[in-house]
């Protein structure tokens, strides 16, 4: 796809124009895409600040053949003790992903590989999803000590089967391929080897409005069944809203010798962070009664916060991701232990003068 006439080739978010489309590439490849400070400032750059015309469509796609984002760089965020660096990244990063919720342009996003985490914040929003038998689709925040974010507390209450949003934002369990298309997360599934050819008549494209169209031409119908389906009557019974965390253990205890999906769920829940799982069902509980997606990155924007400097996600962070023990010290060690009190504290401000999240308003310098 012309590689000399992108821009800036050594920079970790790529883009070029074209008559009616923007290529943008998020090309930090050794980390499977991971975004970055540098990467979310060069794309608020590219959807804000600098849009491309009303006239365009965005095509949104990752570097390389594994990921198209893998998330966020989670460890520079714990990394900084003054917090300051963990505000301004979260703040924009969930900017973006509103604007990317309400601008008029389309976008595309080719989902060829991983994602998870903030690659789902940057992508869901868009009017067009692709996925391929590659792409590998989750929210695995819960496993470090945090809760899903990035839209996660709007868009899991609202997924088509009832309970996979909470089951999936509780496990941080991963759809591979055709699932997506079954969970309705994608909105077309393409061939991986046919990627490229699609993205060529993307930025080709003479008129926005036949975007549709074409991606209905390359859009595969005959797919294999859902991984999940068997499970989905389990899912609605058990991952509600009105339910509590305890219960919903004791109902994967009781059904998990006979199947290896409900075990997995076990066998990941009995690992994380009892703080991160109470939060996770009471963001969930709280999203399901918004209206407005705002409301959702603004609570977002307090949780996550409390959690990097009062919860459990610097420990998973440092397990998981840093010295990689895999045996993290969550405190406290249990679910009977987190009392609805000090889960209260998660929903007010960590820090003196902290600046509530707008959609619009620049970070304070």
């Amino acid at each position: 796809m012309l590689r000399a006439s992108l821009r800036c080739l050594n920079q970790k978010v790529l883009y070029q124009d074209f008559p009616r489309a923007r290529l943008v590439i998020l090309n930090n490849v050794k980390a499977h895409n991971a975004l970055n400070m540098e990467m979310l400032e060069r794309l608020m750059d590219l959807y804000m600040r600098h849009p491309a015309p009303e006239t365009s469509i965005y095509v949104l796609k990752g570097a390389g053949n594994k990921a198209f984002c893998a998330g966020g760089d989670v460890v520079n965020l714990t990394t900084d003790k003054t917090y300051k660096t963990a505000q301004r990244f979260y703040y924009e990063e969930y900017q973006l992903n509103y604007h990317l919720m309400t601008m008029k342009s389309a976008q595309v996003a080719l989902w060829n590989g991983y994602v998870l985490g903030g690659g789902v914040g940057i992508s869901l929003p868009s009017r067009y999803r692709v996925a391929t038998e590659k792409t590998l689709f989750g929210m695995p925040e819960t496993a470090i000590g945090l809760i899903p974010d990035v839209g996660g507390t709007w868009f899991l209450p609202r997924l088509k089967h009832a309970g996979v949003g909470l089951y999936m934002g509780l496990t941080g369990h991963k759809l591979k391929g055709a699932d997506v298309m079954h969970a309705g997360l994608a909105t077309h599934f393409v061939p991986s080897a046919k990627i490229p050819e699609l993205e060529k008549a993307l930025c080709e494209i003479r008129d926005a409005s036949t975007v549709g169209a074409l991606l209905d031409s390359y859009n595969v119908k005959d797919l294999p069944p859902y991984s999940l389906e068997r499970d989905l009557p389990f899912f609605a019974k058990t991952f509600r809203k009105d339910t509590t965390m305890e219960a919903i253990m004791e109902a994967v205890t009781a059904e998990r010798a006979a199947d290896e999906i409900v075990e997995e769920a076990h066998r990941l829940m009995s690992s994380y962070s009892p703080t991160s799982l109470k939060l996770a069902l009471e963001a969930y509980r709280r999203g399901c009664d918004m209206t407005d997606p705002k409301d959702a990155f603004a609570l977002e924007y307090m949780m996550a916060l409390r959690l990097a400097k009062d919860g459990d996600f610097v420990e998973g962070v440092r397990a998981l991701l840093v010295d990689k023990d895999k045996k993290p010290q969550w405190s406290p060690k249990t679910l009977a232990e987190v009392t609805p009190a000090s889960l209260e504290t998660f929903f007010k401000p960590t820090f003196a003068n902290q600046v509530a999240w707008d959609p619009v308003k620049p970070f304070p310098e």
